[in-house]
């Protein structure tokens, strides 16, 4: 850089120069310089508005891409006017009418396959409602056979425990009269009382046993009178 004035530098960089001739002309376009043009550029790009220095390019960019889709979008819509019977445009108008065709019948489908798909819900709903009632209806049944059983178990079980408290308390027998003891011996009482009364009562007892249809052994209580079931 050299001086080219007070408290100014002179520049210089390299660029193309087809590149540099288009910039002139483009700034001479527009009523500025080159010179002019590159220090409002360094001024807006040193200072505050380097943001908006940095958005410049793409939003003037998108205004022209935007001005010439327009452009041409207008232009291919009066030439469709001007030859409305061509063949590009009944190609397009064929196109858009098997699109739509081809969008009313996937609707079609769509809500026959969405009633289709309630319809099975529904019988699906029902056959397992069904299954549920019957799978309920046989566990009550097998609850009602197991309590059965159950109840069938405790009454054999109270019957064998009464049938053994019955055979292990044998009724005690009671002591007999005379009369009772011969007739229980099979002999007249007058037997009874005399072998009594000459055997000694080890061998009355005896006398007793072998008389006896069940083998019991008897012997004489004189405190009762009564003939008592020896033990």
């Amino acid at each position: 850089m050299s001086n080219t004035g007070r408290k100014k530098k002179l520049a210089s960089f390299n660029c193309d120069q087809r590149m540099w001739e288009q910039f002139i002309a483009c700034c001479n376009s527009k009523g500025t310089t080159a010179t002019a043009t590159l220090i409002e550029f360094i001024d807006l790009y040193l200072g505050d508005s380097q943001d908006n220095v940095d958005t410049t390019g793409g939003k003037d960019l998108d205004e022209r891409l935007d001005s010439k889709m327009k452009a041409s979008v207008e232009k291919y819509l009066i030439a469709s006017n001007k030859s409305h019977n061509s063949p590009t445009n009944e190609t397009i108008r064929a196109i858009c009418e098997r699109l739509d065709k081809l969008e009313s019948q996937l609707s079609s489908e769509s809500n026959s396959n969405q009633t289709t798909a309630i319809d099975n819900l529904a019988d699906l709903s029902q056959k397992v409602e069904g299954t549920c009632a019957r799978m309920t209806q046989l566990a009550e049944a097998i609850i009602k056979i197991q309590n059965y059983l159950n109840n069938q178990q405790k009454r054999g079980q109270k019957s064998y425990y009464k049938n053994s408290s019955f055979q292990g308390h044998t009724p005690r027998m009671q002591p007999l009269t005379e009369e009772g003891l011969a007739s229980r011996l099979g002999v007249s009482e007058e037997t009874v009382r005399k072998e009594r009364i000459k055997l000694p009562p080890p061998l009355f007892v005896a006398w007793c046993k072998g008389k006896d249809r069940a083998g019991k052994v008897w012997e004489f209580n004189e405190n009762t009178g009564l003939y008592q079931p020896a033990s």
